[in-house]
């Protein structure tokens, strides 16, 4: 479950991981080239660090811990999934999931900033297996941050409920979406908490976190925003400023 820093490449200004590669690609400068990269050619997860099997980054022995604390927690997951996740919502997950496992989170683990979605799209994090990966709500939410200096592989992402529910539709979050959730972020201990989307505001709001709303990306798409526009850059120009100036 765990990835370390010193088993990535750095090419131009981007992360690869080199085992999510089928081929290396011949050139990489910018985060535009890393986004471009063709998924028939250079693999599924190329355009991220992450996959299923390596889900936390870890920089130190503190991210270390944090990152085996959750790669627990993701096993109590599993052990009782009906219960975090609802019976239909585990159905539904387990006939659109593509990967070993059930969609959790990933990120670095020494973020100061987690950024809360309401549930995995049957498209991205519900396919994959990685959060706001690979449908256009989360190649949006990737855009952005890059636009905005920050790699969204260095910023912890989960989602409020684990298991994504029925055609996309999200009656309401189970008992034990609350727990698994607030256990989560016990062990992250994050400097901010954003939610993305009033779902997922909700949540955090009920379990008595201190959090910051955003409109989730899914509401520009709607509205046929595909690349990042001076309104979303103004909004998310909140988690920058949390973010703070180190990355690795």
């Amino acid at each position: 479950m765990l990835i370390r820093i010193d088993e990535l490449e750095r090419v131009g200004d981007v992360y690869v991981n080199p085992r999510n590669l089928r081929a290396k690609p011949l050139l990489l400068k910018t985060w535009r080239d890393f986004l471009s990269l063709d998924e028939r050619t250079y693999g599924t997860y190329a355009r991220t660090i992450y996959n299923p099997k390596e889900r936390f980054l870890v920089t130190d022995e503190s991210s270390e811990a944090r990152a085996i604390d959750l790669s627990a927690l993701y096993c109590s997951l599993l052990t009782d999934p009906e219960y975090f996740c609802g019976g239909e919502n585990l159905r539904y997950q387990l006939q659109v999931g593509e990967f070993e496992g059930l969609p959790f989170a990933n990120g670095w683990t020494g973020s100061r900033v987690v950024l809360v979605g309401e549930a995995p799209g049957r498209r991205g994090c519900g396919k994959t297996g990685v959060c706001f990966y690979r449908d256009a709500s989360g190649m949006l939410l990737r855009k952005t941050l890059f636009s905005l200096g920050i790699n969204p592989d260095f910023v912890y992402m989960t989602n409020a409920m684990k298991c994504n529910p029925p055609n996309n539709r999200l009656s309401r979050v189970p008992e034990g979406a609350y727990e698994l959730l607030a256990r989560e972020l016990e062990i992250l201990r994050p400097g901010a908490i954003f939610a993305l989307g009033r779902t997922a505001e909700r949540a955090l709001k009920e379990l008595g976190f201190e959090v910051e709303y955003l409109r989730h990306p899914a509401w520009y798409v709607r509205r046929g925003v595909r690349e990042p526009n001076d309104e979303m850059l103004a909004e998310y120009s909140k988690i920058r400023e949390a973010f703070g100036e180190w990355t690795p």
